[in-house]
């Protein structure tokens, strides 16, 4: 079981630069649960739901790429290239969320209860319970703490040619802004905390209603769940497949959506083996070969990212094309039925990461 140690309170920088790097592989942990759900869908069914899941995905970059920015701004280093930056799940996230795992499963109600789990506002579970909008906010209270006792020496001078520009990011909503002081570094955080739950560091009315399909006669700023007038949050992007319906002007979080239906057929979805380990296909040669090349190239796109978060940021156009590679040969595995496999589950990735050297041994397999 991969569980990180305890999170550290934020009294020095270095407890900063901690945390801020389990925000990195929180993010990134996150992904590999959405893609097999992603993936499983079969080419031209259940286009919303694809639709919808890749938008988070793209989304879930953007959120890396700003606690990055901010880990870099303050004279940090994110690390993404080794076996412990990535889990074995079903695993708890870095942050400690200790009342759900993420897994890996195929589209499902089941998975969609485990993405509003991983996107679940904090006001909407005991005050005990972790999520990541107050794993955030304790971030920014450790940004603020630190500020007040290091002044301009919480930022230092050289950082911004590091840091990833917003012409690097090629999908979902969002504006990547460089991180120069405290302001734009809570902006940077704030953004990931609204962007996922639609809760930005205040409480709100979980029964107010939602503006999403007419803005008239409502106060700018009032209810943009990301900034952006009806842009709906990951959390209520993923309520709509579970439930099968829009989100439309009036309803709530309590009423749920009660617009236009969303179908969702399960039966277009490949029966993916749940949480796979390498190995399950230790006695099935060319599926273990499959998952090894799956392995090889998402190794090889850790790397590339891990480059462009430590001074080379034009290895993400790179890393870009390595993310298409990557698709197809997660595709190609999962069109392949597990033999004798009494379920009649389909084979997935196992979404491990391989060092150079164990990388060399595609060449004797």
């Amino acid at each position: 079981m991969y569980c990180r140690q305890p999170l550290r309170t934020i009294e020095t920088i270095d407890d900063l630069h901690y945390n801020l790097q389990l925000a990195v592989e929180l993010e990134f942990s996150t992904l590999p649960t959405y893609l097999q759900a992603l993936y499983s869908i079969k080419e031209g069914s259940n286009t919303i739901a694809y639709s919808v899941i890749r938008s988070v995905i793209m989304e879930e970059m953007f959120h890396l790429t700003n606690a990055a920015n901010v880990l870099i701004a303050t004279g940090g280093s994110p690390a993404l290239n080794s076996p412990e930056f990535i889990p074995i799940y079903p695993t708890f996230l870095p942050d400690n969320e200790k009342w759900f795992e993420a897994r890996l499963l195929k589209l499902s109600p089941q998975a969609l209860m485990l993405f509003l789990a991983i996107e679940m506002p904090g006001d909407l579970v005991p005050i005990s319970m972790i999520t990541i909008g107050k794993f955030y906010e304790n971030i920014e209270k450790g940004l603020k703490y630190l500020d007040e006792k290091m002044g301009a020496d919480l930022f230092p001078c050289g950082t911004l040619d590091k840091q990833i520009e917003h012409k690097y990011y090629y999908g979902g909503g969002g504006i990547i802004n460089k991180v120069t002081n405290l302001d734009s570094a809570l902006f940077a955080l704030n953004a990931i905390i609204a962007q996922g739950e639609g809760a930005p560091n205040k409480h709100w009315d979980p029964d107010k209603s939602f503006p999403l399909e007419d803005t008239t006669g409502i106060e700018s700023g009032d209810h943009q769940l990301f900034m952006q007038p009806r842009e709906l949050s990951h959390f209520y992007r993923f309520n709509e497949l579970k439930k099968g319906r829009r989100y439309v002007l009036g309803d709530s979080h309590n009423s749920g959506p009660t617009g236009p239906e969303i179908n969702i057929n399960y039966d277009d979805v490949y029966n993916l083996k749940p949480d796979p380990q390498s190995g399950d296909y230790i006695h099935y040669p060319e599926l273990e070969e499959m998952n090894f090349n799956v392995n090889v190239i998402f190794s090889r796109l850790l790397d590339q990212l891990h480059l462009a978060f430590n001074g080379q940021p034009k290895t993400l156009e790179t890393a870009v094309c390595t993310m298409f590679s990557l698709k197809e040969v997660i595709q190609i595995l999962m069109r392949n039925p597990i033999p004798d496999n009494e379920l009649g589950e389909y084979a997935a990735p196992t979404w491990e990461y391989l060092s150079p050297e164990e990388r060399t041994l595609s060449s004797i397999r």
